[in-house]
């Protein structure tokens, strides 16, 4: 009889499952790990009358580069991913809050858009979906420069 227990195999249910990780997610949460691939701020500023303005440094690092920065602005919620597209010199700021799970994306340089490091949404430069499961573009916000300054309008 003891064999036969050892030998039976329960089946696990999908409330189980769940429950399974909803505590693996909360012991993530406690022990500080992150999603593989999530981007840390590079910079948080400030807005003044509406404007981030990158440092001197930070807009000639970006505008130097094939590049990004992320851009968390105090006092609003969504950070801004600034993406720097050297072929045609032109920039590009939209949200980096993903519009299907809100985690946040960064630019791939080696595919030149931008890509969800959670369920690979990609979005082109200018935020519009290239490839699901988001459906909705990223919010656009306002970039140029001026005397060598990035200037986020937001």
């Amino acid at each position: 009889m003891y064999e036969d227990s050892m030998m039976r195999q329960e089946k696990t249910s999908r409330r189980d499952l769940l429950r399974l990780g909803a505590a693996a997610m909360a012991a993530c949460a406690c022990t500080g790990c992150t999603i593989p691939a999530a981007r840390k701020t590079d910079v948080v500023a400030d807005p003044v009358q509406g404007v981030i303005r990158l440092t001197r440094e930070q807009s000639a690092a970006l505008l130097a580069s094939e590049g990004s920065i992320l851009v968390k602005p105090g006092g609003l919620g969504d950070k801004i991913l600034v993406v720097h597209h050297a072929a045609d010199d032109t920039l590009h700021a939209v949200s980096a809050i993903c519009t299907h799970a809100g985690c946040t994306v960064d630019y791939d340089k080696g595919k030149g858009h931008i890509v969800c490091p959670c369920h690979r949404s990609e979005f082109a430069w200018d935020g519009n979906v290239i490839r699901g499961p988001a459906a909705r573009p990223l919010k656009r916000y306002d970039v140029t420069t001026d005397n060598g300054q990035v200037l986020i309008k937001v």
